[in-house]
């Protein structure tokens, strides 16, 4: 007599999956099981069930329970699948890693689950006797108002529970699970007055809803973008009589993007159940968001990177703002683009998706303006002018701090633009991504600076806890009294932070209401939602922060940013660094002059003349992008190319270098059209006391990359000397 067989994934190291017998149970595809592995149970997902294996049947173990849930449907497993395959990434892995954690363990998973119900069209109700008052008085309140939550019935009958229980099982009422609306920051209900290029967009996107077509939204800042979002998801959400049923992904970068844009859209999408999925929410919370969008109860999804692999049963649209931010990139376990996978994502299922950016990534900008070749080619959607009448983009100078140098981080051309404001009843922004007080500890007389002893970095002056602290690997220690290296007892903090800086304007300006936004500052759960409504409620004059503040947030007073320190990343060694920081600038001067008060921003730096600075201050992103794309071209680096990078870390460098020597002599063995480069130091040589060291492929084609790669890995894994360092595989890597 046949056995059932489970294959199923588990949430192990290993590049393949298991065999189980069934037990008894009952399991569909995509079912979470415990099983026992090794000494221990383990949470898996079945993946497929057949009536043979390739081992003995004795040798096979049976399962130890079957959830009751189906967790990945066929489409959600199809993408992980694909994901795994590309990103060289174990497969029980990657499903398990993208389960809420309270469906990664063994213990029944529990959700705060909100219930709705309603009569059935035709329930024929006269086969209910009438000594039965409760069914009667449930009948009678859903009769009377078509769906109630539970919390209605509990206040409408006693009993209610036993009889839904009852009118469920005769076939009479349906049950639905129900999405919380929680209360967010007011904003205005009012329908903005759509201008001619937003009107053109939407109809663009909306002529091609029921094939794969990506869209690049182009926006200058301010251009409401996010406006365009809502008016096309109105329209997808709309029920219609061929597509009852629709829910539609919208992916932010960071956590501090999504309170502001669950308000906006709770505010004008209201009658479309909203969940968010983001690191911020407790475990109870994101479980039950979750559920609400793999039921497909919850119709818009609001989330950061990991929300990609979110099962919606009837997902019809992705919308990913600020595409360029590189928070999307994940950078431990596998190391995904959630921009790749969305594109991946909405190709199989043949729906549209949006990438919206005041500054484009250079890789959508290439595949939407360069790259004709290809066949689903990217659409460019542009928005050239603010969405507010008469609000015109800022004005962008450059302050030269040769010829006006700071005093404490300040020139004093910012510091007389700050009291203007101040005088005129109009709000600032200081910007330096840097928390702390100073980043430098440093001795005058023998020149020491504070180090970390576990990183190649230097410990960062935190002077209101008195501490030193490694932004790295997060190593505190007291601030020294005197030099350890010579004694010297006057020991200088050096350079500026985002404290330093709110303590100088407190001196400069002791009138003003100052905010610091920052890593520090911000960590109570609805603590940037309260700055934010400090903000509009012009309770602050200036705000001092790092790119928490940069990006997504609309200030209608604020009319004048000031940018503290940026020549530092004009000459990095990493070819994207000049990218980045155009992006960095290009969206914290958006911030000004955003309703009808004009704008201003003015940037310090040493180099006023640098060609980014030119490219910013004519706010000319094309030109930007397109020189930059020259550049690429001509060095031969991505988007033209395409890279993978292998990491690897050990306590003895000695054995990273012996393990990425081998790993490179073997893949110059399977050299096809794939360059491989020497292993080097990345510039953070020590890590949380790990020597490191990286290998680069490089190729002029993602097939050719991928063919090697799927040789190499197997051999890699196979090398003696692989368990000994800790080692990953990054392919198309944003940061070296």
């Amino acid at each position: 007599m046949s056995q059932t067989i489970f294959n199923i994934a588990l949430d192990v190291p290993l590049n393949r999956t298991f065999d189980y017998l069934s037990g008894g149970f009952i399991a569909r595809v995509g079912n979470r099981v415990v099983v026992p592995f090794a000494g221990r149970n383990l949470v898996g997902v079945v993946l497929e069930i057949k009536q043979t294996s390739d081992y003995p049947i004795e040798k096979l173990k049976p399962v130890s329970h079957v959830f009751d849930d189906v967790v990945f449907d066929s489409h959600t497993l199809k993408l992980l699948k694909f994901c795994a395959d590309y990103y060289h990434y174990p497969l029980g892995q990657a499903l398990i890693s993208a389960l809420p954690l309270r469906l990664r363990q063994i213990k029944p998973a529990v959700s705060r689950k909100q219930f709705a119900y309603q009569l059935l069209p035709n329930a024929d109700i006269s086969q209910i006797p009438a000594r039965k008052v409760v069914l009667h008085r449930v009948i009678a309140a859903l009769q009377a108002t078509p769906v109630l939550a539970a919390s209605e019935l509990a206040f409408i009958t006693f009993g209610w529970h036993k009889a839904i229980l009852e009118l469920k099982n005769l076939g009479l009422v349906s049950e639905h699970e129900v999405v919380a609306v929680k209360a967010f920051m007011p904003i205005s209900t009012t329908e903005p007055i759509l201008n001619d290029e937003q009107v053109s967009a939407i109809q663009n996107v909306l002529v091609l809803t029921h094939i794969f077509k990506p869209w690049l939204l182009h926006g200058i800042t301010g251009s409401g973008k996010t406006e365009v979002y809502i008016q096309i998801l109105r329209k997808i959400l709309q029920p219609i009589l061929k597509q009852p049923q629709a829910q539609v992904l919208v992916l932010v970068p960071e956590i501090n993007l999504t309170p502001q844009l669950e308000a906006r859209f709770r505010s004008r999408l209201s009658q479309y159940p909203l969940v968010t999925l983001h690191s911020n929410l407790s475990e109870s919370e994101r479980l039950q968001n979750w559920l609400a969008a793999s039921t497909g109860a919850a119709k818009i999804v609001i989330g950061t990177r990991l929300s990609v692999f979110t099962p919606m049963p009837h997902l019809k649209l992705i919308v990913m703002d600020e595409e360029h931010d590189g928070s999307y990139k994940q950078q431990d376990g596998m190391r995904y683009h959630a921009r790749d996978v969305a594109m991946v994502r909405a190709k199989q299922l043949n729906i549209p998706i949006i990438l919206g950016s005041a500054t484009p990534s250079l890789e959508t900008w290439h595949n939407s303006t360069q790259n004709k070749t290809q066949k689903n080619q990217y659409g460019l959607l542009s928005l050239k002018q603010r969405a507010v009448e008469n609000a015109a983009l800022p004005n962008i100078f450059c302050i030269d701090t040769a010829k006006s140098p700071t005093e404490n981080g300040l020139s004093p051309l910012l510091v007389n633009a700050l009291r203007e404001r101040l005088k005129r009843g109009e709000q600032s922004l200081l910007f330096i991504n840097r928390r702390g007080y100073a980043p430098v500890l440093y001795c005058n007389a023998c020149q020491w600076v504070a180090p970390c002893m576990r990183c190649s970095a230097r410990l960062v002056v935190h002077l209101s806890k008195k501490r030193l602290e490694c932004h790295h690997c997060g190593h505190e220690q007291k601030i020294p009294l005197q030099c350890p290296s010579c004694g010297n007892a006057d020991l200088h903090p050096t350079g500026q932070a985002t404290q330093r800086l709110e303590q100088t304007l407190q001196t400069l300006l002791p009138t003003a209401h100052i905010a610091r936004v920052d890593r520090d500052s911000m960590r109570n759960k609805d603590a940037l939602t309260d700055l934010l409504t400090q903000v509009h409620n012009q309770e602050i004059d200036i705000l001092v922060g790092t790119q928490m503040l940069a990006k997504g947030h609309d200030f209608p007073h604020l009319t004048l940013v000031g940018v503290i320190d940026t020549d530092s990343a004009l000459y990095s060694p990493d070819f994207r660094a000049s990218e980045r920081l155009f992006a960095q600038l290009m969206q914290v001067s958006g911030r000004a002059g955003r309703a009808k008060k004009a704008g201003e921003v003015l940037i310090q730096t040493a180099f006023p003349q640098h060609a980014l600075f030119d490219a910013l201050r004519s706010q000319d992103y094309v030109s930007f992008a397109n020189a930059q794309l020259q550049e690429r071209s001509v060095m031969q680096f991505p988007p033209v190319s395409y890279f993978a990078l292998l990491r690897a870390e050990a306590n003895d460098y000695a054995q990273v270098q012996q393990f990425l020597n081998l790993a490179g002599n073997l893949a110059r063995e399977l050299k096809q059209d794939v360059m491989i480069y020497d292993p080097v130091r990345p510039q953070m040589e020590r890590l949380k006391g790990m020597e490191r060291g990286q290998l680069l492929l490089q190729a002029n084609s993602r097939v050719a990359l991928q063919r090697l790669l799927k040789n190499w890995m197997p051999q890699c894994r196979e090398l003696p000397i692989a368990t000994k360092v800790r080692w990953s595989l990054d392919i198309d890597p944003l940061e070296f």
